[in-house]
């Protein structure tokens, strides 16, 4: 009993068990005696294509043992890439198709570029390529799962920032009501002030725009921009700020004298929680903002048209 319990502290105290972690080990205690055989049998052990092999896979090792998952990745990928240069015909044509098949799963770009380099399409490569070839078509399909390891680093480390940030903002929201209920009640519909009603739009604001970036984030990994432009840190939290923002320019419209020359709801709003939940749509999308504004515009150009009539008639 207290050997199973001493094993499951390891295990959860540890990082040799973190799924990361131990899926990269794993590669690597496999990987390293299916080099040492090839290298001992072609007896390669003086070419350069071994010793790079060789000192890609401690480098691997030594990436494992800092935690340096992605960096670890990438050393083994390029060790198996170094080792198709000891490689028969045979080898490398079965290494050929396997590439190949497993092209189909990539972005169009990359599939397009491989099937071109192997000289295929949908039927399945017939002939070995030549050993350049089949690296630099080995190397597209490593880079692709070597993109992907690190834009899921990038997006949980920005994830978590959100999800921080969502809960000390619902934490607000919460605090906000307890402290208005208290104060006010069940009146507190009818008894929140201007500034009241500020802190509380700004509030959903700034929920609906972290709503908004969480469901960003979520979709990074589908993007073919440059990863650290769409998941910088300072374009996501601008997301959250304009949103905040916007929700705040949408409560002082909706209050001012210029709501009343604009039908931009079809509904009434007579009550806090409708600008609330307004403040919200408004923090979750641009497009409620653009409409306000395109709506206010286009009444000042029909004012100054109307001017411009006036002066020409005169």
């Amino acid at each position: 009993m207290w050997q199973r319990l001493k094993l499951t502290f390891q295990r959860i105290s540890t990082l040799e068990y973190a799924p990361r972690y131990s899926r990269l080990a794993g590669e690597i205690a496999c990987y390293e005696p299916q080099l040492q055989k090839r290298i001992i049998e072609t007896q390669s052990q003086n070419s350069q294509w071994a010793i790079q092999s060789q000192a890609l896979l401690n480098q691997a090792k030594n990436y494992l043992e800092a935690f340096k998952i992605d960096e670890g990745w990438k050393s083994l990928h390029t060790a198996k890439r170094m080792e198709i240069y000891g490689m028969n015909k045979h080898e490398r044509l079965a290494l050929a198709q396997s590439v190949s098949k497993e092209a189909a799963k990539l972005n169009e770009w990359r599939r397009d570029a491989i099937f071109s380099l192997l000289g295929t399409k949908k039927e399945e490569v017939s002939d070995p390529p030549d050993t350049e070839v089949l690296v630099q078509a080995a190397d597209l399909k490593d880079e692709h799962y070597n993109n992907q390891y690190y834009m899921n680093r990038l997006s949980h480390n920005l994830f978590w920032l959100l999800s921080g940030l969502l809960f000390l903002v619902l934490l607000s929201i919460i605090a906000y009501f307890l402290v208005y209920f208290n104060l006010y009640g069940i009146e507190l519909e009818k008894n929140l002030n201007l500034t009241d009603e500020l802190i509380g739009v700004v509030l959903f604001g700034l929920l609906g725009a972290l709503t908004s970036a969480i469901l960003f984030t979520r979709n990074l990994t589908k993007s073919s921009r440059i990863k650290e432009i769409s998941s910088s840190q300072v374009m996501v939290m601008s997301k959250i700020f304009i949103g905040a923002g916007f929700s705040i320019f949408i409560f002082l419209l909706l209050r001012s004298s210029v709501a009343e020359s604009i039908k931009l709801f079809s509904f009434s709003i007579s009550t806090p929680l409708d600008f609330f939940a307004i403040a919200f749509a408004s923090g979750f999308t641009e497009q409620l903002a653009q409409k306000s504004m395109d709506m206010i515009t286009g009444k000042a150009n029909e004012v100054n048209d109307k001017s411009s009539g006036s002066d020409g008639a005169v």
